[in-house]
């Protein structure tokens, strides 16, 4: 049989009949269609409940902070539901103490500012320099904020102030609660997820929590005791020049100083303001000291009061303030700092023999060059020589250890 040219399609093979198409047959397996669905269902439900897994990252870091106030309890002669049982009533005691004595007088304080904010506006203004018109501007500007319409809008919301106060409480309730049943039951929970590890890689599973908890443990405990030092060393100095809301802005200190190299910013400007507004001495007094306890805090608190468990350049920690605040606004900022700390313990542990021993060893190297400020190190790594402490054959010493302190 003969076919004509005109009759061939042009890869060679015979023209459709008109008005057939193609038509492709996609079979899938159920298995693979259940595998979808159910990978489909948990993206979704990680989204609804992306909130209520913050506060339950929160309820762990605080357990794990809480786990060693328990083992000295336990080694104390009480078992451990009492233990957890009176660090739930040291816990109640100091949230009523605190709702007592500091809320009163925040609540006073506060009002009192209201009431004389455009007194307080008038005398600020009238102290500033004539000559710097943008430092006016931004002063107005700083005091029109509680007027403006972004902010008007939330606060003539029927019962807006109250709604978000229940809601930060029941939060607050809801994440101690898991945190006293994290420290009561949490080895059993920790068991059962440890199982779908598989039983050749658990114990260095063992080895990266137990390291990881002393890092996180470092970081709660080291910014309870910077925050609180912070907070009572600016009441004094407030109260010493009778700045206005001393309270509120020693406390508000205190939260900022949580937030790494911003937070510092955050709390200088509203106190400067209200200081400005008593008397030009007052401002810069209370501005420099604000500036002198953030040089104090940064160079000789900080590395005493963490130790080595965080070493972080400030450059790692801007970065990882930008993702933290850009994935969980504050919160995330300042859960990501442990995180980011803890990531050396994991590069070491698990990631080693994938990216090579040098690699391990010139990170260790760098990472303890940001406590001790030797920059020798900078360039041994730039110019890929070996470290002093490395053998003649490449052997070296072990790399920092945070459970003892030492190499």
């Amino acid at each position: 049989m003969v076919t004509n040219s005109s009759d061939m399609a042009p890869d060679g093979g015979p023209v459709p009949p008109p008005g057939n198409r193609l038509e492709i047959s996609l079979n899938l397996p159920t298995r693979t269609i259940v595998k979808l669905a159910l990978f489909l269902l948990v993206g979704w439900a990680g989204l609804r409940l992306w909130a209520e897994f913050v506060l339950l990252l929160i309820a762990v870091v605080l357990a794990l902070a809480l786990h060693p106030t328990v083992g000295w309890l336990e080694r104390k002669g009480l078992s451990r539901g009492v233990g957890i049982l009176v660090i739930a009533l040291g816990l109640f005691g100091l949230s009523l103490a605190f709702l007592t004595f500091v809320t009163t007088a925040l609540a006073q304080q506060i009002a009192l500012l209201v009431q004389d904010f455009p007194a307080f506006r008038n005398r600020l203004e009238h102290r500033l320099p004539m000559h710097y018109p943008v430092l006016k501007r931004i002063v107005d500007e700083i005091f029109a904020l509680p007027s403006s319409p972004e902010i008007a809008v939330h606060l003539h919301q029927p019962l807006a102030l109250g709604t978000s106060v229940l809601a930060g409480a029941l939060s607050m309730f809801f994440t101690m609660i898991v945190t006293l049943y994290l420290l009561l039951d949490g080895k059993r929970l920790y068991a059962w997820l440890i199982a779908y590890v598989p039983r050749r890689h658990r114990d260095r599973m063992a080895i990266t929590a137990e390291e990881v908890s002393v890092v996180v443990q470092a970081y709660v405990r080291g910014q309870v005791i910077t925050s609180v030092l912070f907070t009572a060393c600016v009441a004094i100095v407030l109260n010493v020049f009778r700045v206005p809301a001393a309270i509120p802005l020693a406390l508000l200190a205190g939260f900022c100083d949580v937030i790494p190299v911003v937070g510092i910013i955050a709390a200088t400007v509203p106190a400067a303001i209200l200081a400005f507004s008593v008397s030009p001495t007052a401002g810069v007094a209370v501005s420099a000291f604000y500036a002198l306890y953030h040089t104090l805090e940064s160079y000789y608190i900080v590395p005493r009061v963490y130790g080595s468990s965080l070493r972080l350049s400030t450059l790692a920690v801007l970065l990882a303030l930008m993702v933290g605040t850009a994935l969980q606004g504050l919160i995330g900022a300042i859960l990501v700092l442990p995180l980011v700390a803890a990531y050396p313990i994991i590069e070491r542990i698990w990631l080693g023999r994938y990216l090579g021993h040098e690699v391990i060893k010139d990170h260790g190297a760098l990472a303890g060059s940001v406590e001790s400020g030797n920059e020798e190190v900078v360039e041994t790594v730039l110019q890929g020589e070996k470290h002093p402490w490395e053998g003649p054959t490449g052997t070296t010493a072990p790399l920092w250890n945070p459970l003892t302190r030492r190499r």
